[in-house]
């Protein structure tokens, strides 16, 4: 099953944040508790992702001319593109949860943008099983009446079986009323960059370009790299304290995101997270490493999450070295992303690994685990 954040998931509000109905209102809470510093860059999506809020909750007061034509003015959405750790993600639930609270006629879901393709392409599939003359359109049309409003967190485009019917399927989304909110980290002329037949991918691009106002988060200071500075990414022994430290850790990255499971499909098999804020997933190493998955599958991972948080990492042994090995695949694919780690384990880095099937393959990684948890010191318990 593949997790969408419908109204229904949203949690109710507190007291805190019961009152805060804006993106920009939500941005200041956070940058006055501390949690984050002012950002004029994040003030300026923040703003203009108000003025798209306000216009979708009243745009069911229709014009004299739109009751007369039975035709609704069609709500351009919003692309909002930049660097990593600029706060893309975080912003676009704000938005999310603001629709959410305001409980929209005709609802709202957020997915990453792959999982939403697995999603479209399933939904084709079962159009096209069903004999439907046209499975695009009709997958677009279950797609629609599933959401007013749809947001994609990190669009991005490699697979050519999604590049070839975008425009065919956005084009059905968009004709219904279907408002749509994303992020990537590569401007809209940029996707799917140097792709086979990317000429015929040329007008998902046109097209999203006319529907969504491009918007630029300007560069400026990475909010993760600086809240991960300050923190602790790798803590031993895996005791009770490592566990508070990946709680903080947790909450401090989920932020206002909602927190929920969420599952990864690859090639027909399902890889299941019970807890996900955003594009942060926290998991334990028993049900990332010894279970049957494969590269692809950490490729997948680090394609979907922009970090970890990886509960009792154990001693890499010669009694597991099928484990010792995914956590290489995993640790090679989070790094090669410029994904983020923080763990508890049994053991400091140098001390991981202490088999003799991939003693030297295992020096590469204990490098790259270091580079990647450098951002903090290695805290241990007394």
């Amino acid at each position: 099953m593949i997790r969408c954040r419908y109204q229904h998931d949203s949690p109710m509000p507190d007291q805190n944040t019961a009152a805060i109905s804006s993106v920009s209102a939500r941005l200041a809470a956070r940058v006055e508790a501390g949690s984050l510093i002012t950002d004029p860059a994040q003030q300026s999506v923040a703003g203009a992702l108000d003025r798209l809020l306000s216009n979708i909750l009243t745009s069911g007061d229709r014009s004299i001319l739109s009751r007369l034509t039975g035709r609704k003015k069609l709500q351009r959405g919003l692309y909002i593109h930049g660097g990593v750790g600029r706060g893309k993600t975080m912003l676009m639930d704000m938005f999310h949860d603001c629709l959410s609270s305001s409980k929209l006629q005709g609802g709202q879901f957020r997915l990453h943008f792959h999982d939403f393709m697995v999603l479209a392409q399933d939904t084709i599939h079962a159009a096209r099983t069903a004999g439907s003359d046209d499975p695009v359109e009709a997958a677009a049309a279950t797609l629609a009446a599933r959401g007013r409003v749809m947001c994609f967190d990190e669009m991005e485009v490699r697979d050519i079986a999604d590049a070839m019917i975008l425009a065919r399927l956005f084009t059905g989304l968009f004709d219904k009323g279907v408002v749509v909110v994303a992020t990537s980290n590569r401007h809209a002329d940029e996707l799917y960059k140097n792709g086979l037949h990317r000429d015929r991918f040329l007008p998902f691009i046109a097209l999203l370009k006319q529907r969504c106002e491009m918007l630029t988060i300007a560069d400026g200071r990475d909010w993760r790299a600086q809240m991960l500075a300050g923190m602790a990414s790798w803590h031993v022994p895996d005791d009770r304290q490592a566990a508070a430290a990946l709680d903080d850790a947790f909450a401090r990255l989920a932020g206002d995101s909602v927190v929920g499971s969420e599952s990864i499909r690859v090639a027909g098999r399902e890889i299941s997270f019970d807890r996900v804020a955003g594009d942060v997933a926290r998991i334990s190493f028993a049900n990332l490493c010894e279970t049957p998955l494969g590269a692809r599958d950490y490729l997948a991972i680090a394609g979907r999450f922009a970090g970890l948080l990886i509960d009792h990492v154990p001693v890499l042994t010669s009694a597991n070295e099928p484990a010792a090995r995914r956590f290489m695949w995993m640790v090679d694919a989070l790094y090669d992303r410029q994904r983020f780690l923080v763990a508890s384990a049994a053991t400091d880095i140098a001390n991981l690994y202490q088999g003799h099937n991939y003693s030297f393959e295992f020096e590469r990684t204990g490098s790259r685990l270091g580079e990647m948890t450098h951002r903090g010191a290695h805290a241990e318990s007394t």
